[in-house]
């Protein structure tokens, strides 16, 4: 199982020794690296998740430490690579996976990829079924198992999503397009907007592109998902 990573570090020397050891890596893949974490940010934002962040600490603007809170939703595991030892209790107070030294030592780098790659191929065969969602905890490395059935929809909010159940809500760091990877191919969940998932049991009533659910909250179906939405209505629809 390939594991899929970003670095993020101001120095081009720091994101070219990354980036270096990364290639030597079985089983890492570089999709893209920043030299600030607004530009990554963004590229997340847009083009999803990736399992693995690099993160350098002493950065212009904002630090490593402050970025991690913002970049936690859109990675699986974000690991601290820095020439300073004395950020150790911050980093694991924002729920780090794990904290490197520069220079890189290999094989301190290979021994924390394949513990995460382990731990990756755990949650993926628990997330095969798809009657669960295991979700990202509030705590470093918790999770919690979630009846996919009983969920009403989930909603992406700030740096977080709610995951709303007819029992309550759940709140978790995991970002909207790691729970859709969860999630696809599970044809009781529909996206209907940026922001928004449905469980298509739980639609109470359509009126155009207006949803209602079971709870009487109501969403609009955006434009680039009017086109999946209106194929859903007529597939399931007596008289389309």
């Amino acid at each position: 199982m390939n594991l899929n990573c970003s670095v993020i570090d101001d120095e081009p020397a720091g994101i070219t020794m990354v980036e270096d050891v990364i290639e030597q890596t079985f089983g890492i893949r570089l999709c893209k690296s920043f030299d600030n974490a607004f530009d990554a940010l963004i590229f997340f934002q847009t083009h999803g998740p990736v399992d693995i962040i690099f993160l350098d600490i002493d950065m212009p603007f904002i630090n490593g430490i402050e970025a991690a809170t913002l970049l936690h939703p859109y990675c699986t595991f974000l690991i601290f690579i820095t020439a300073h030892r004395e950020y150790g209790p911050e980093a694991f107070e924002v729920n780090a996976d794990g904290y490197l030294l520069k220079p890189l030592m290999k094989s301190r780098f290979l021994e924390l990829m394949d513990k995460l790659r382990k731990e990756k191929i755990q949650k993926a065969s628990i997330q095969k079924d798809n009657r669960y969602l295991l979700v990202k905890g509030s705590l470093k490395n918790t999770y919690t198992n979630i009846w996919a059935e009983g969920i009403l929809y989930i909603k992406a909010m700030a740096n977080y999503i709610q995951i709303f159940q007819s029992e309550g809500i759940k709140t978790t760091q995991m970002g909207l397009g790691a729970i859709e990877k969860v999630l696809e191919g599970n044809p009781s969940f529909l996206k209907i907007n940026r922001s928004t998932i449905i469980a298509v049991d739980k639609i109470a009533t359509i009126d155009g592109y207006k949803v209602v659910m079971n709870d009487q909250m109501d969403f609009t179906v955006g434009r680039q998902y009017k086109k999946a939405f209106n194929d859903f209505v007529i597939k399931k629809a007596l008289n389309p």
